[in-house]
């Protein structure tokens, strides 16, 4: 017997995904940099285009703002912090940015500003491997990806860590460190992705009110247009049906 829909504060968290995979990027919801440092290998570098960090280093060539690696964690606490525009590229060099034309500069300084690219989002002088551009509130975060497999990348290690996580601070996921939940698999990540063109919303359930199992509960929703209104809906979203649910069978040890 299908079990009734969970109410909306039945789950742990929630994310809006949606795709436009002609033009490389994806629209978050639910997504902030931090869950961003956490899922992703870290980029070198990143070229700060509006941001809230005012410990970033200064590029005398391009006049632009960078931070290393060094300086995630505090870039990390300066955007919980403070509520501003957060829009950055990543680059592997500071000779890269010293090597930037005229024309690149300002374009880069278009994404910034309109959160779109005059031609393309990724540059030949950069190598960038995404351009990362958020709201004040991080109600919306747009991402561009050079290679859109890293979105499965994303999502999957971003549910990932939100279960271990969790886990490790609740009593309801008791476990020994041998029984680690594994990483969602690459095939289920890769079964997704047709949904993300739709708009899709991922909700990892409150084992408590789930017996205990762990579910990922997968509603299609159409892509929205006015994204710093979801929250405000996201009830009526978990009115609707679910589409799909991703388990982790504890006994077996897998994702299905």
């Amino acid at each position: 017997m299908e079990r009734k829909p969970l109410h909306t504060d039945a789950y742990i968290q929630h994310l809006y995904i949606y795709l436009n995979e002609s033009d490389q990027f994806a629209l978050f919801s639910g997504l902030t940099f931090a869950h961003f440092l956490d899922a992703m290998k870290l980029p070198k570098n990143l070229l700060l285009l509006k941001h809230p960090y005012e410990e970033a280093s200064f590029n005398m060539h391009t006049h632009m703002e960078f931070a290393t690696q060094e300086d995630f964690g505090q870039l990390r606490k300066a955007r919980a912090n403070k509520k501003s525009e957060f829009c950055w590229v990543d680059f592997k060099s500071e000779k890269q940015l010293n090597s930037l034309t005229p024309q690149e500069q300002a374009e880069l300084l278009y994404i910034g500003h309109k959160k779109e690219p005059v031609k393309t989002p990724f540059f030949s002088t950069l190598q960038n491997e995404f351009v990362y551009l958020s709201s004040e509130e991080e109600e919306t975060t747009k991402i561009y990806f050079r290679k859109l497999d890293r979105l499965n990348e994303l999502v999957g290690n971003y549910f990932t860590y939100l279960i271990r996580r969790e886990g490790n601070g609740q009593n309801f996921w008791r476990r020994k460190s041998k029984d680690l939940i594994p990483e969602l698999p690459a095939e289920i990540l890769q079964s997704l992705k047709k949904n993300y063109r739709e708009g899709v919303l991922i909700s990892l359930a409150d084992p408590e009110k789930t017996k205990n199992t762990i579910e990922l509960h997968v509603r299609l929703v159409e892509e929205i247009s006015f994204l710093d209104e979801f929250w405000s809906d996201i009830e009526e979203y978990t009115k609707q049906g679910i589409s799909r649910k991703i388990i982790y069978d504890r006994k077996q040890k897998v994702w299905k």
